[in-house]
């Protein structure tokens, strides 16, 4: 079945086999079947984060017929294609995305996509033997150009390499710690959301649970978290409570089954505010600490020393 691609506005429709070199701005695509956010990066040069924030995506999975906003440079043929399952995880690019450098084996390396399959066996038909969410260390023990080796629930797995990148480093706030501008920033970002009733997966306004208050609150400051609590753990720098900074994260084991499953923003003189289970509300760490097991402080952001 031929494989039609729109773009809008258009003054024709061209139903010859021709290649059409697309300059603009913003064009306007009507996703077809097969698409991918990262077949429609590589058409375009688009990065994938790029198309994310344009279009206001929380996720990299596409609907037949929904209409993205793309800026950048495609060669576009109406051609006959293959149906693709629409998966970033299932379906990974014939030419891995370009990175700043290339990831190899020992390198500190996270997942890139929201949901990445670990395989088996080197191939999109093996097994699934699980998956790991955005912001997951990954420690690499051989690489390829399609594939790469980890280690998985203590055997050997595999996961599709195009969506594997370098750790970030942490990203420097531009504040001084000395006259309390995070503080600030944190306090007019949450003043608005106080309150918030909680939605176990709300990641907005209109609901949070724990860790999607905080990735909201990180997401305003540019700042982008893993999803979970317990991913959030794994990234930023460990730092000890007695040191711990306006916009450092707190974590807890509140279901008190041996396993990170709460995160709290700190705010300063011995207050966190979090999405607890009923709205989001500031509360005393001293309480936290009675209640329940308490796994650390991390710290996402890159304090600037007060001159």
């Amino acid at each position: 079945m031929n494989r039609q691609k729109l773009l809008l506005p258009i003054s024709l429709f061209c139903f010859m086999m021709v290649p059409l070199s697309v300059e603009a701005e913003s064009t306007t695509y009507v996703v077809q079947q097969g698409d991918t956010l990262y077949k429609l990066s590589r058409e375009f040069h688009v990065p994938v984060e790029e198309i994310l924030q344009q279009n206001q995506l929380t996720t990299d999975k596409l609907s037949i017929g929904q209409v993205l906003q793309l800026s950048g440079n495609a060669e576009l043929a109406q051609d006959p294609g293959e149906s693709l399952v629409l998966d970033n995880a299932n379906v990974p690019p014939a030419a891995p995305p370009v990175q700043d450098q290339p990831v190899a084996a020992a390198e500190p390396t996270i997942v890139t996509a929201d949901i990445l399959h670990v395989r088996a066996y080197p191939s999109l038909q093996s097994e699934i033997l699980g998956n790991l969410s955005y912001g997951t260390p990954v420690e690499i023990k051989e690489t390829g150009d399609e594939w790469c080796k980890i280690e998985f629930q203590g055997q050997p797995a595999y996961v599709a390499a195009a969506y594997l990148g370098k750790q970030p480093k942490l990203p420097a706030a531009n504040l001084s710690i000395g006259d309390g501008q995070l503080a600030k920033q944190l306090q007019t970002i949450i003043k608005p959301v106080l309150n918030t009733p909680y939605v176990y997966g709300g990641t907005t306004p209109a609901g949070f649970d724990c860790s999607g208050f905080t990735s909201y609150v990180f997401q305003q400051l540019g700042i982008k978290l893993p999803r979970t609590s317990a991913e959030q753990f794994n990234v930023g720098q460990e730092v000890d409570l007695s040191q711990a900074q306006p916009g450092d994260l707190l974590f807890y084991d509140t279901e008190k089954n041996g396993h990170i499953s709460h995160v709290a923003l700190y705010m300063g003189n011995g207050t966190i505010v979090h999405a607890t289970g009923v709205t989001v509300k500031y509360e005393k760490v001293e309480n936290m600490q009675k209640l329940y097991p308490f796994y650390g402080v991390k710290r996402i952001w890159n304090p600037i020393a007060a001159k």
